[in-house]
């Protein structure tokens, strides 16, 4: 059995579309649930981007994925509905989290391992993505997409 990745997204944009990305997602469970079968919507160019377990949360999408955050299928997405994201993701039975960013057209990760003894407060790298995922909200946040943090 595979081990399975926890993800929670949030897309960024104007709030019908982020409204029709969740009807897409919602669309995607039905199917899945209906066929017993994975499904992805036409315009996903190829077939490895599982999700299962699809709920929401506020504005945030969660998901479960097979073995590893499936971003490329999120960039799909964004690129399709001109949107940004940010992602959190964390497949804890082999200690793996990490956080993602698609801003302007790029793909921005960072990857941490739960069984190493890091003292997160002094992780200047993780203060800076989380400083970017900051400043993308606040960008959001001006443009009156009224979202919530998490």
């Amino acid at each position: 059995m595979a081990n399975y990745c926890s993800n929670n997204v949030l897309f960024l944009g104007d709030p019908k579309t982020v409204d029709a990305i969740k009807e897409v997602f919602a669309d995607i469970e039905h199917e899945q649930k209906r066929t017993h079968l994975y499904y992805l919507p036409d315009f996903v160019k190829d077939d490895k981007g599982y999700m299962l377990d699809i709920s929401f949360d506020d504005q945030w999408i969660t998901y479960e994925s097979r073995w590893t955050p499936n971003l490329p299928l999120l960039i799909q997405f964004a690129d399709h509905f001109k949107v940004e994201f940010i992602s959190h993701f964390d497949e804890m039975v082999n200690g793996v989290y990490g956080e993602a960013v698609y801003h302007n057209g790029e793909l921005k990760t960072i990857y941490r391992d739960a069984y190493e003894e890091e003292n997160l407060a002094e992780d200047t790298e993780l203060a800076g993505f989380r400083q970017e995922q900051k400043l993308m909200l606040e960008e959001a946040a001006k443009r009156d997409y009224n979202l919530n943090q998490r």
